[in-house]
């Protein structure tokens, strides 16, 4: 027995306006091609044309970081996923220090479809503040029992507690203390005073734990640093000591808004901090605007953008 071939939309709608049932019609009609349209595929993670024209893609002769706040990653399932793997693979720094990554599940969906690297992850929040590492196993590898959270105890300061790893740059042999970090949101006295406090006890730790060691603090500060005055800048006590810390961002942070790390404030929050150590090797520090190549970049996935350092070793 055959059966009838559902006709197509077009002639579904032709039909109903041939009946002339009015405005039950247009809407039934409305449905109909509303139905039609299908559901955009997700990028494929190997697509890395897809943001080729807005990125600079890394170089196995320098050594790369990027931190990225994902934005409650992933914001939509699989095609944030799936966005995010096509940006790495794009930009193909050598360490990616994530925040605001909602589970480990959705965490290693992201590691299987990032060949040739290796993810950490570490539950600091219940919900969805986490933080996390990727590193490229061909450039960096992490040193054996470094991982830690620091001030896990101080929920005041450190809503989420720092996320601190130790990785080997692989060509050059040199070691890095990397500090993963996403401080309390927001303007306000309770929230200004959870950074300043942050900031004070995190460069006392510095000073005593890491006295001559390549330390890289990097993540979302939730806070500027270009301003003079502590009621504005928090992280002052670093600024005020470059002999020992540097911002490698801080152009950035002074220059044209069009390039900060969170638009649609638009500020400069997402930071970069070195000691001194580190500072010889800078090459450049960079701002990644990928939207002008992925127009769904705020839906699927930040309001954030990604922020890289590249050292030369």
């Amino acid at each position: 027995m055959k059966q009838a071939k559902t006709p197509p939309c077009n002639r579904q709608w032709i039909h109903c306006l041939d009946l002339s049932y009015g405005f039950h019609c247009f809407i039934l009609g409305l449905l109909l091609v509303t139905s039609c349209r299908k559901e955009p595929v997700p990028p494929s993670p190997d697509d890395t044309g897809l943001f080729s024209a807005c990125v600079i893609a890394g170089t196995p002769s320098s050594l790369e970081l990027v931190t990225f706040n994902a934005g409650g990653f992933p914001k939509e399932g699989y095609t944030s996923i799936s966005t995010l793997a096509a940006l790495i693979l794009t930009l193909d720094p050598d360490v990616v220090a994530l925040q605001e990554v909602k589970s480990q599940a959705d965490f290693d969906r992201l590691v299987k479809l990032l060949t040739g690297w290796i993810g950490f992850f570490n539950p600091v929040n219940n919900d969805e503040w986490n933080l996390a590492y990727l590193l490229k196993t061909a450039e960096a590898e992490m040193v054996p029992q470094s991982e830690n959270l620091l001030f896990r105890e101080d929920k005041t300061a450190f809503p989420r507690a720092p996320y601190e790893i130790k990785v080997k740059h692989l060509l050059s042999g040199k070691e890095f203390r990397l500090v993963n970090l996403h401080l309390k949101c927001c303007g306000g006295q309770e929230n200004e005073s959870s950074r300043l406090s942050a900031s004070i006890k995190l460069k006392r730790y510095a000073d005593t734990s890491w006295p001559d060691e390549r330390v890289i603090i990097l993540g979302d500060f939730n806070d500027e640093i270009s301003s003079g005055t502590e009621s504005e800048n928090p992280f002052l006590n670093f600024v005020k000591d470059p002999a020992s810390y540097i911002f490698a961002d801080m152009a950035i942070a002074k220059g044209s808004p069009l390039w900060w790390s969170y638009p649609s404030y638009p500020s400069h929050i997402d930071h970069i901090l070195v000691t001194n150590e580190v500072v010889p090797a800078i090459d450049t520090c960079m701002v990644v605007k990928a939207a002008p190549c992925y127009p769904d970049y705020s839906l699927h996935l930040s309001d954030h953008r990604p922020v890289v350092l590249v050292l030369k070793y």
